[in-house]
């Protein structure tokens, strides 16, 4: 009697534990969708495609920039969804041809969305299509990288970068990758251009 006992007891417990992992697999992309939304969605998708870029790709740096927060400003003085300086606006604005820019308008989610696109993608441009490296002009300047390229200070693991001079920037390429990787996992469909 006791060994039926016993085994009745390990059934439902292997029982319970089956239905808890059919209960995540159920739940856990619903979760991951609200740990990973896409807000502004119509805004990203506009200036994705006018600067070639890809929807998940602009929300992993969003997410990483400002946790998708349109006020936060950053020590150093960037500002909004995609965290831009108030110099590099003034410079995007001028190349877009913007007269009416005001710094303030950072805090806009269509104009800081439509300023974050278009440097991504002319970095990307700039370093012939190479994410990583475009990715790290984002974080640490342009100049800045190009001297890393220059100098050779960059290590690589195959296509990613290992290592940089600057310890932020180098969080900054893991967390934007990692966060990358559930966008594109998590919206398959939003993962071109």
């Amino acid at each position: 009697m006791r060994k039926k006992n016993r085994n009745r007891f390990r059934l439902s417990c292997i029982g319970g534990i089956l239905l808890l992992f059919v209960i995540a697999a159920l739940f856990a992309p619903i979760l991951l969708k609200k740990l990973f939304p896409m807000p502004y969605l119509e805004i990203v998708k506009k200036y994705a495609a006018d600067n070639q870029l890809k929807i998940t790709l602009v929300y992993s740096v969003m997410k990483t920039e400002s946790g998708f927060r349109t006020e936060v400003v950053s020590p150093k003085g960037a500002v909004g969804l995609m965290q831009i300086t108030e110099k590099t606006g003034r410079w995007i604005a001028d190349s877009l041809g913007d007269e009416d820019y005001d710094c303030d308008d950072l805090k806009k989610p269509e104009v800081n969305i439509k300023y974050g696109c278009w440097y991504l993608s002319y970095l990307l441009e700039r370093f012939e299509g190479n994410n990583e490296l475009a990715l790290a002009a984002y974080n640490a300047g342009e100049g800045t990288v190009r001297r890393w390229v220059a100098d050779n200070a960059i290590e690589w693991r195959g296509f990613e970068i290992k290592s940089v001079p600057y310890t932020e920037t180098e969080k900054y390429l893991v967390r934007v990758n990692r966060i990358y990787f559930v966008y594109k996992t998590l919206y398959p469909e939003m993962d071109s251009w």
